[in-house]
């Protein structure tokens, strides 16, 4: 397994890799494939952190999702791109920026083997090394809590969708970074 930084070449195959996989995930919306877009044409895009998994064994024939040139068939895909807190007083313009993680998806032949787990801290890692201070996703507490991740809501971090706060969670990439940081996140 690779994982790399996605390409301009790569986009055509990770809006259908990501449309096929979220069709059988756990939890999807449906357009997970559209917010991939939405957000490599908006300002908050880190093509550094827009990261795919490929399966380097694959031939590049026929069934590949990227052919032969990228050297394998996609596997996985992950994000992280800049979100605000807002309402932060003790900040500049009242925000304090951190990382959003989303959305995550793994070939529905390749989940249960640890690679979206590979996937995540490899993105985790990364960031951490650009100089990113905290990470918060909308996800399933069960599967994130392994990596660190907590309710945001303890942190009196809440969010404009009213998502419930179980699900919201948030990971300091700087130990005590987040101390007396409170606001509100708006996910759209």
């Amino acid at each position: 397994m690779l994982i790399r930084q996605e390409t301009g070449p790569d986009f055509p195959q990770i809006y259908e890799f990501v449309k096929t996989a979220f069709q059988t995930a756990f939890v999807s919306g449906g357009t997970e494939q559209d917010y991939v877009n939405k957000i490599r044409s908006g300002g908050n895009y880190i093509p550094e952190l827009s990261l795919v998994m490929i399966d380097d064994s694959d031939d590049g024939g026929a069934g590949s999702t990227t052919g032969k040139e990228a050297g394998g068939k996609i596997i996985g895909h992950i994000m992280l791109s800049k979100i605000a807190i807002h309402g932060v007083s003790s900040m500049p313009k009242n925000m304090f920026e951190i990382l959003l993680l989303a959305p995550v998806a793994i070939d529905a032949d390749c989940r249960n083997k640890g690679l979206g787990s590979d996937l995540v801290k490899e993105s985790l890692k990364r960031a951490k090394s650009e100089g990113y201070a905290a990470v918060i996703l909308v996800g399933d507490p069960h599967y994130y809590e392994r990596f660190g991740f907590v309710s945001a809501a303890k942190s009196g971090i809440k969010n404009k969708q009213n998502i419930p706060d179980e699900n919201v969670l948030i990971l300091e990439l700087v130990s005590g970074i987040l101390e007396g940081i409170s606001g509100t996140v708006d996910f759209d």
